[in-house]
């Protein structure tokens, strides 16, 4: 990949605002009396459904009973999720959950049924009128401590000594479904690396003629392209690209054609609900240390800080982090401007790209897993998209092997 350098700044043209709509017409003059709205009927107000109360009444715990299952629940939330790197956040939300469901049922945690955990998910969503997300997250939390609870044999036992019996109450059958669950699929395509170079191309154009015609434009579209390709050529995700650094380059001793632009040290995304994990990625692209030392150079200066000490590598008009949105935003309008339907498209596609171009250049799969910071190997395959002429090629070299090898000698 090649790109071009400028020694003047760069940014998109905005998209044309939509018409204003305003205010209606007066009617004109001599037109006869306006005949009055008629009133709208009021909706029937629907039977209000019947507000979910526990099979059994609440009672309180002996002592002994208060006693292990604080022991349980310290053991989980003091113990287990701290030592697997869990945010403090989501331990926070998790335990304020589970307060809420044994509040509501008033039985000790060995002593809780499906049943129990229905209507106190009902009790979410018809009394509390929590969102089917914020339902969804907390059901996880009592599913994900009940999953550990029941398998502990030691837990196990002290429960059952006391008459009850921990069990997994919830599952896929009687919790919120997840948005993605049942909608239907959306087929998202990625860029071809022929039309990631058309996409530079189609940007260099927009650069000289807002050099010419409209030089305040300049900076942001130098600006977009620098980001771009290092999204490309790094694979970064979007919060990864989002919150770099001037600091989050280092140089690669085995290479030192890259400069100081050898690795790129970002946080990425976590799992389990741990916090970002923190991950370093190697460059292979020689043509990303030209066009960082350019953009460092030459554009980001024309960006004047909010604060003196701004760390973040991409700036907003304002002089502050650029925003996601921002930054979504930028990528769906080049793409537009290249002709292409941004609806299927993000810029997580670039990170897409990155993983395919590097299978298609047969680049070792565990390397690849590696450097995108993905945890199995399978994430990394449902990465890689193969256009058809790369398969089509692959498949007529394969033929023609297994034929050589049938050919008499």
């Amino acid at each position: 990949m090649t790109a071009r350098i400028y020694r003047l700044p760069g940014a998109l043209v905005a998209p044309p605002l939509a018409p204003s709509l305003g205010t209606p017409a007066p009617a004109p003059a001599g037109s006869g009396p306006v005949a009055a709205p008629k009133p709208r009927r009021k909706p029937k107000s629907p039977t209000a459904p019947a507000v979910p109360t526990p099979a059994r009444p609440p009672r309180a715990l002996t002592e002994q009973e208060q006693a292990l299952q604080d022991k349980m629940l310290r053991a989980y939330y003091e113990g287990r999720r701290p030592s697997r790197n869990h945010a403090k956040s989501s331990i926070t939300n998790d335990q304020i959950a589970v307060r809420q469901l044994l509040a509501f049922i008033g039985q000790p945690l060995w002593a809780l049924t499906e049943a129990d955990f229905e209507v106190w998910s009902a009790h979410l969503g018809l009394s509390k009128g929590d969102a089917p997300r914020t339902q969804r997250r907390k059901q996880t939390a009592i599913a994900t401590l009940m999953r550990y609870l029941s398998h502990n044999l030691a837990y196990q036992n002290e429960a059952r000594a006391l008459g009850g019996e921990l069990r997994e109450i919830a599952h896929s059958e009687n919790r919120v479904i997840h948005t993605t669950d049942m909608a239907p699929m959306r087929h998202r395509r990625y860029l071809s690396a022929a039309e990631f170079q058309e996409v530079v191309q189609v940007l260099d154009a927009a650069i000289e003629l807002a050099i010419r015609t409209k030089p305040r434009c300049v900076r942001a579209l130098l600006r977009d392209k620098a980001m771009f390709i290092t999204y490309y050529v790094y694979g970064l995700r979007m919060s990864e690209g989002h919150a770099m650094n001037l600091t989050s380059f280092r140089s690669n001793p085995d290479i030192g054609e890259l400069g100081r632009f050898g690795f790129a040290d970002v946080y990425g995304k976590g799992s389990n609900g741990s916090g970002p994990r923190f991950r370093s990625i190697p460059a292979i692209n020689p043509a990303i240390r030209e066009v960082l030392e350019w953009y460092l150079a030459v554009v980001r200066p024309l960006f004047p800080p909010l604060h003196p000490d701004e760390p973040a590598m991409w700036l907003s008009e304002q002089g502050t982090r650029l925003s996601r949105s921002e930054i979504s935003a930028r990528f769906k309008h080049l793409l537009r401007v290249c002709g292409i339907d941004p609806v299927t498209l993000s810029p997580h596609g670039l990170r897409h790209m990155s993983v395919s171009h590097e299978a298609e250049a047969n680049v070792p799969l565990h390397f690849t897993q590696q450097r995108h910071g993905h945890a199995h190997a399978a994430t990394t395959q449902v990465y890689t998209h193969f256009p058809e002429t790369f398969i089509r090629d692959r498949a007529r070299q394969l033929v023609k092997q297994q034929l050589q090898k049938k050919e008499p000698t």
